[in-house]
This record gives C-alpha cells, sequence and structure tokens, in this order.
C-alpha cells in the first residue's frame, strides 16, 4: 500500500480525503485484549510494510525502536504504542510498519494491524470534544464515526517533534530571528493588523500563534475550516452592522490543510467564492504542500504557501502580504 496508488489525496476543494485506519491491541490486566482504532491520511504514507530488521541507534529517544533504511533513507522506527501509553503485546515480529513521508520527513510507525482505507468527507471528520482536547500535548486531531468505531485520526506532527525535538518548529523564535523585523515602528504596524489562523493541531496552532503575535500581529484562532468559516462569516456581518471593510477586522488568514469539518482547500474555495474575503491574503500552512498541492492551493485562490517545518518565512511572507503598499 502506498500513497502512489491513490488519485484522491488532496483533490482541489473538494472536502474529501482517505484515511488509512489501522490498530493497536490494548492487553487488559486480566489477560485479555481491546482493539484501538486510529487513522491517518493516506498523503501522509509513503507505504505499509512488515516490520524490518532494525539497528540500535545511541542515546535514542523513548519509544524508538531503532533505524531501518527505507528507500536508501535512514529511517527512525517508533514504538507508536508506547508513545501513547498502550500496553500491548512485546511479541512485534507478525506486526507493521506505517511509514509516512511529510514535513519532509521519513518516520516508520510500529503498529499492530492494518485495516482499510477510508474515503470520507470532511464534514464527516469531527473536532475532539473539549473533555477529549487537551491543550497543546493532546495527541488526537480528529475523530471519524465508522462501522460502529470511533476512529481517532492523531496528530503525527506533535508525535514526532516529541520524539525527535531537534527538528521540531518549537526551537524557532522569532525573537532571534535576524531576518524578521522588529524593529519597533514595524511592531507597532503589526499590532493594527489581524491575522485569523487556522490548524486542528493545538500543538501546531499555538506554534503559529506564538510566531506571529511575537513579531505584533493579532491573532485569532480557530481549530478547524468550519469554525474559521462560521467566525469569517460573523466578522463580514458585524463588519456590514458597522459600515465597514472586512479589511479593517481581518487582514489575512493562515489555513492548514487537512482539517475537520471542512478542509482548507475547501475553506479556500469558499471564501474566494465570496465578496467579503475575494482578496482577503490567504496562505497555506501543512505538511502536505508538495508541489502538486502549492499548484491547487494557488488555482484556488490562495496567495502563498509554507511546508510546516518552515515556520520561519511566515512573519516576512504575512509582511509581504499584509503590507503590500
Amino acid at each position: 500500500m502506498s500513497n502512489s496508488t491513490s488519485t484522491i489525496l488532496t483533490e482541489s476543494g473538494t472536502n474529501e480525503l482517505e484515511i488509512i485506519e489501522f490498530h493497536l491491541e490494548k492487553q487488559l490486566p486480566g489477560g485479555g485484549s481491546k482493539t484501538c482504532y486510529y487513522g491517518i491520511n493516506v498523503a501522509k504514507v509513503r507505504e505499509v510494510i512488515q516490520v524490518p530488521e532494525t539497528t540500535d541507534y545511541p542515546n535514542a529517544q523513548p519509544h524508538m525502536v531503532g533505524v531501518f533504511s527505507s528507500r536508501d533513507i535512514l529511517t527512525p522506527l517508533v514504538d507508536l504504542a508506547g508513545w501513547l501509553g498502550i500496553p500491548t503485546n512485546p511479541n512485534k515480529e507478525k506486526n507493521f510498519v506505517i511509514v509516512t513521508d511529510f514535513n519532509r520527513m521519513t518516520n516508520g510507525f510500529l503498529i499492530d494491524s492494518i485495516s482499510r482505507i477510508h474515503r470520507i468527507s470532511w464534514n464527516d471528520v469531527e473536532s475532539p470534544s473539549q473533555f477529549l482536547e487537551a491543550g497543546e500535548q493532546d495527541c488526537v486531531v480528529a475523530v471519524v464515526r465508522k462501522d460502529g468505531n470511533l476512529i481517532m485520526i492523531l496528530d503525527f506532527e506533535k508525535i514526532i517533534a516529541d520524539i525527535n525535538p531537534e527538528l521540531s518548529m518549537e526551537k524557532y523564535d522569532v525573537k532571534v530571528d535576524r531576518s524578521v523585523d522588529l524593529n519597533q515602528t514595524m511592531v507597532t504596524k503589526r499590532n493594527a493588523k489581524t491575522v485569523l489562523v487556522v490548524d486542528d493541531s493545538a500543538f501546531i496552532r499555538s506554534l503559529i500563534q506564538d510566531t506571529l503575535s511575537s513579531a505584533g500581529y493579532n491573532v485569532i484562532a480557530c481549530k478547524d475550516g468550519g469554525e474559521a468559516h462560521e467566525k469569517l462569516q460573523e466578522i463580514a456581518e458585524v463588519a456590514k452592522t458597522e459600515k465597514m471593510p472586512v479589511a479593517d477586522l481581518v487582514n489575512a488568514i493562515v489555513t492548514d490543510v487537512e482539517m475537520p469539518r471542512m478542509d482548507g482547500m475547501h475553506l479556500v474555495k469558499r471564501l474566494r467564492d465570496s465578496e467579503d474575503y475575494k482578496t482577503t491574503p490567504i496562505v497555506m500552512f501543512s505538511s502536505l504542500m508538495s508541489e502538486d498541492n502549492r499548484a491547487k492551493a494557488l488555482a484556488l485562490g490562495a496567495n502563498d504557501t509554507i511546508t510546516k517545518p518552515e515556520i520561519g518565512k511566515l512573519v516576512t511572507m504575512m509582511d509581504g502580504l499584509v503590507f503590500n503598499d
């Protein structure tokens, strides 16, 4: 199974995706087991393979089983159940590995079994409830109901950042980035501008918000495309009531691609079809920003795109779009 076999990755504005359902078998204290259902976007998956021979890596992070070669790329193998705190059968010889390829990184995740691919609408992908969502440390970004089961869509960016902290966007600090203008005059100019940020990962959303806020921008944060669309409609109504342009209330939008209820591509399409946000600067910020997806985003009306590790480009890009006069 490889993402090269899929014809539905992030189609332009269709609000659909394919997820791979996989399982972890939780060992219960009484000796029985319980199947835990998880999912990942097909677009993030390079292939699913049987457990390869691994080599121990010195001073490895916790839950890193070892490293193996995936198409000549040195790839870390992560014990996903161990990271999630789920007790499973220690005999892993018959298990599988999901090899992911996003954020310009390749990683392997040990799982117990692979199930099937589901094609679903983002409308049917639910945000975690307030009870489930535990802020920045939460590792579930969405839930899908399928065949009587709840499939948890995991925040793989969060998991990788935790296991490979040296590669995490958390290391970026706009205040020490010499490429960003932090002159008080520029910071004051940014203080008068508001950016709406949309990302279903509380971890990523917080990083984007902190980066923009530290540079001076005001930020409105939304957890999915549906919430963002509703918020932007409310803002447009306020602007009409107050007889002011929408640009006085929202100056730019930064949106993820993969999100419950409404994906980023569909959100951009809806906004560009509206009179209120036809010209509002929009940046798509995603781990899935391949050349193909960049072309789709630009064709739908996005002004620019960023791949998630490149958060250092965000403030300068935003400056260029917001202060284009």
